[in-house]
């Protein structure tokens, strides 16, 4: 494969998609949940379990300008108040996902009259979780290998090395992490998680991971959460049971832009537009698992990072249509200080396509074929109300 070149001034984009996950969020479960496997409390948040902190909030609103910059350089947008056909946003009906929404668009486009789209109430969206599928704990054992990192994640927890962690934890009263591989990368996903959004939401240092490491420890302890979704969230079939809705009209979107009449339903048909989809991690790694993505930056290890997304374009270059796939991924000091000026869109690796993040239309399209689970599909959208300034109205 070989690199793509930088976009030209000449390649202006006809439609972008923009899937990316909720902003900076507390835990999903108190802390009571985890406080076993910890010789050190917890960190008490301003917010429930799983909700939006005013940290990610502003965070959220920052990534929208940067945004709006990017997207206005790309051709995608104009410089006035964009309409509700030119511009659709579609968050979960999470509240973490309706407060993201919401404050990405107080940074995309402020001061204008228009909202964003999510189902009535907490009603669930079948693009973010297929029908009632709980995509946010799927029960699954990760299978991925224990690593350093998996070590690294127990002298943290229980302030030991090594073959200590054993009387530590028989000192303190705790637990160590299950000796099944499968049920300890599934927990250190989890936990290592926890202990990064800490450092994401700018808590102080002598409580992030109980004081006891840096951001260094904590790029390498992310690793495990990356690993637990490429064992449960992007590896086929998983991937395509939960996914699949999500692409089809993803899909279905650029099949309509190019003039063509999908039997699935597209997300908008303006020219130029831009949708953007305010999902979830496991969305992320969804959608990267049945279209063969691979964004991993060694240099950025979280693969799937509050803010966190991948843009999808459909450009015309030399004659031809193209579409090109970047990703967008602020690194945890990013997070930490809601500074997103040096967030760079990087090409995607896309297996099934010759150009580093670009694929001719014929090879999405097989690859859309290949990976899409069709009896996982719903033909049109899901009912959907429009919340924000804008009166409520249906899609």
């Amino acid at each position: 494969m070989t690199s793509t070149a930088a976009m030209a001034a000449s390649d202006d984009a006809r439609l972008e998609i923009v899937l990316m996950r909720h902003g900076v969020r507390s835990p999903t479960k108190p802390a009571a949940t985890y406080a076993d496997y910890a010789t050190s409390a917890w960190p008490e948040w301003p917010v429930a379990p799983g909700q939006l902190t005013p940290h990610g909030r502003e965070g959220m609103r920052a990534i929208g300008e940067q945004l709006h910059r990017r997207l206005a350089a790309d051709g995608a947008m104009g410089k006035g108040c964009p309409t509700s056909s030119s511009l659709v946003v579609i968050g979960d009906s999470t509240p973490r996902n309706r407060d993201s929404s919401a404050a990405l668009l107080a940074g995309l486009a402020p001061g204008c009259d228009i909202g964003y789209l999510a189902t009535e109430g907490d009603t669930n969206n079948s693009l973010f979780h297929f029908r009632n599928d709980d995509n946010d704990d799927d029960g699954t054992a990760a299978s991925a290998q224990p690593s350093v990192a998996l070590a690294d994640l127990q002298s943290a927890l229980l302030d030991c090395a090594g073959s200590s962690c054993s009387d530590a934890a028989t000192r303190s009263g705790k637990r160590l992490l299950p000796a099944d591989t499968g049920k300890a990368m599934k927990l250190a996903g989890t936990l290592s998680e926890n202990l990064m959004l800490a450092y994401a939401e700018g808590m102080p240092m002598d409580i992030v991971a109980f004081g006891r490491g840096d951001g260094a420890l904590l790029g390498r302890l992310i690793t495990l959460h990356n690993a637990q979704f490429e064992a449960t969230k992007k590896s086929m079939p998983a991937a395509a049971r939960a996914g699949s809705n999500l692409v089809a009209h993803i899909a279905a979107t650029f099949d309509a832009e190019l003039g063509k009449k999908p039997a699935i339903e597209p997300f908008m048909t303006s020219k130029p537009g831009v949708v953007l989809l305010v999902g979830h991690d496991t969305n992320l790694a969804n959608v990267a698992g049945i279209l063969g993505l691979d964004w991993h930056d060694p240099g950025r290890p979280d693969d799937y990072p509050p803010g966190g997304a991948i843009v999808l374009s459909l450009v015309t270059h030399g004659g031809h249509d193209v579409i090109r796939i970047r990703s967008l991924m602020p690194d945890m000091d990013q997070l930490r200080t809601n500074r997103f000026d040096d967030m760079r869109a990087l090409p995607v690796r896309v297996a099934g396509c010759h150009v580093v993040g670009e694929c001719t239309v014929e090879e999405f399209r097989a690859i859309v074929e290949r990976g899409v689970d069709t009896t996982r599909v719903d033909t049109t959208l899901p009912p959907m109300i429009q919340t924000g300034r804008a009166l409520p109205r249906r899609l």
